[in-house]
């Protein structure tokens, strides 16, 4: 009772267990099935066309590998054989049936654009594999009239190259040549190693001159009349030029070199590039007098605290800061003062001689035209105005805040350096790269 009671119950958990499986999984099994039947159908390619029997590739193909499996009785089960089946030949009498048929395609196809073989002016269609195992070689002999004539032959041999191509570029107006196109086919037949060729096919044919319009023979005549010229002053300083070709005047000038053109457009170019040099000169000497201004604000307003906090006034610290800064700095180069140093001179003169003081400072602000000195400048009218009597800490706390961007723009400058050095070092390691690698290369 109990071994019934637990296989129940086992049965009742596994059909619950299969109930959980969701359908589109059974589907995604029976599909993942069915693909791999399908491969397997598909992929399965017989080499055996009957029993006993395989194919053998067409005429003129490689030899075909295939490897087969094969059972030996009472000597051994699934051996694989690799093996080659040569291609299919003719025999003697299907060779000379299959070339009567090419010659037969040629006489058609070889013309290309040409009308016929009595009027041949440009390139023809000779296709040295004509397929099925069939191969054309051809040959172009020039004949005069029923007896080949020597000098004919020497003159107008190669007309015709093996690509087709007619070399009749310097042919007169009327000049043609006759001749015979000789076409020899070949092909592997069985019982014998080398090709067996066809007797010669002898097309005759006449090659006359292009068909040319009037520009395209003038230059063909103008070159020979030219050749004929150098060649009958050819002991001479100079040579006379044709005047007449084809019935045309020739008249002859001299081509103007026109490189002068480019001279106004190198005027123009360097027109521009100076003006960017003078704007980017501009530029660099704004950037110059604005950072000794940021250099220069974290001393002027530290000295100034100093000077208010030892009891001097506003106007007086003012004062000394420029006497102190033109005695130190009486023996430099005007090209050492600072701008804001050089305001704060003008500003102690406008004092000393009665000016306002706001308006001094004013103009001061206005001046420099800088933030920083702005807010600064601010700050001491105001104390003027009003009587703060906290301008000691304000004055206090710009200095933190001076400082703090004195540091900032320190850490800036030092990065731009930096940036400024990749350039050089990058040269550097490649002279050294040189350096190492030439003496290395050499010695080998």
């Amino acid at each position: 009772m109990k071994i019934k009671n637990f296989l129940y119950k086992n049965l009742k958990q596994l059909l619950k267990s299969l109930k959980q499986i969701k359908k589109r999984s059974i589907y995604c099994l029976v599909a993942g099935l069915l693909m791999a039947l399908i491969s397997l159908l598909l992929n399965h390619e017989s080499i055996y066309i009957r029993p006993f029997e395989i194919e053998r590739g067409s005429y003129g193909t490689q030899k075909t590998p295939y490897k087969i499996n094969l059972d030996a009785e009472n000597l051994m089960n699934g051996m694989e054989f690799s093996v080659s089946v040569s291609p299919r030949k003719y025999d003697k009498e299907e060779a000379d049936k299959v070339f009567l048929e090419k010659i037969e395609e040629l006489k058609i196809n070889i013309l290309a654009s040409n009308v016929d073989f009595e009027h041949i002016n440009s390139k023809l269609n000779l296709l040295n594999d004509l397929g099925d195992g069939i191969k054309a070689n051809y040959a172009f002999n020039p004949q005069k009239g029923d007896k080949e004539d020597f000098k004919y032959y020497v003159k107008y041999q190669g007309l015709i190259d093996g690509s087709g191509n007619v070399r009749n570029e310097n042919f007169k107006i009327d000049e043609t040549c006759d001749g015979f196109l000789e076409i020899q086919l070949s092909t592997e037949i069985k019982d014998k190693e080398s090709p067996y060729k066809s007797e010669k096919f002898m097309f005759p044919v006449r090659i006359v001159s292009k068909n040319m319009n009037e520009l395209e023979s003038f230059k063909i005549a103008f070159k020979k009349a030219f050749d004929e010229k150098d060649k009958e002053t050819i002991n001479e300083d100079t040579i006379k030029l044709p005047k007449l070709v084809n019935n045309f005047r020739i008249k002859y000038k001299e081509k103007l070199n026109l490189s002068f053109l480019f001279m106004p457009l190198f005027g123009i170019l360097a027109a521009i590039l100076l003006e960017a040099r003078d704007k980017e000169l501009e530029k660099e000497k704004i950037k110059k007098r604005i950072r000794y201004l940021e250099i220069d604000y974290t001393q002027i307003i530290t000295k100034i605290l100093l000077y208010v906090s030892s009891g001097m006034t506003i106007r007086n610290s003012m004062i000394r800061l420029a006497d102190v800064y033109q005695k130190s700095n009486s023996n430099k180069e005007k090209s050492d003062e600072r701008v804001a140093y050089k305001e704060l001179i003008v500003v102690r003169n406008k004092l000393l001689g009665g000016y306002s003081e706001v308006r001094a400072y004013e103009e001061m602000a206005k001046n420099i035209n800088l933030r920083t000195y702005t807010r600064f400048l601010n700050i001491i009218i105001q104390s003027i105005k009003n009587g703060n009597k906290e301008l000691k800490n304000i004055l206090n706390m710009e200095v933190q805040d001076a400082l703090y961007e004195r540091k900032q723009h320190a850490k800036k400058l030092g990065e731009e350096a930096a940036t400024k050095l990749v350039l050089p070092l990058m040269m550097m390691l490649a002279i050294i790269m040189v350096i190492i690698m030439v003496p290395a290369f050499m010695g080998m």
